[in-house]
């Protein structure tokens, strides 16, 4: 058994405590710039609750309260907006690694 703290980017597990994939969990912040990337792995959004705007494949796709979005290896992503500003969601990666961006 192993139990995780978030970090102060809201990163439970990772590469850097040997865990085989990557979970986080985003509340409150501000969204951060972030470009468009691939990965060569799927990437699960889970939206607990709130909206999550992401921009797919150039395609604007919402995901709601309690909806759960798999972007599969090669497509690619970028989270664009959040409402309210307190949306809360988590972000499961596939794969654990120090550069897990393609």
């Amino acid at each position: 058994m192993k139990k995780f703290l978030a970090n102060q980017d809201g990163w439970y597990c990772g590469y850097w405590n040997n865990s085989p994939l990557q979970i986080k969990y985003s509340s409150g912040r501000p969204l951060k710039k972030e470009k468009v990337h691939l990965h060569n792995f799927s990437e699960y959004y889970l939206v607990l609750n709130g909206t999550l705007t992401l921009e797919i494949d150039k395609k604007i796709v919402k995901v709601g309260k309690l909806e759960l979005l798999m972007i599969e290896s090669g497509e690619s992503h970028k989270i664009v907006k959040k409402e309210p500003k307190s949306c809360s969601y988590v972000i499961i990666k596939e794969k654990s690694y120090s550069n897990n961006k393609k």
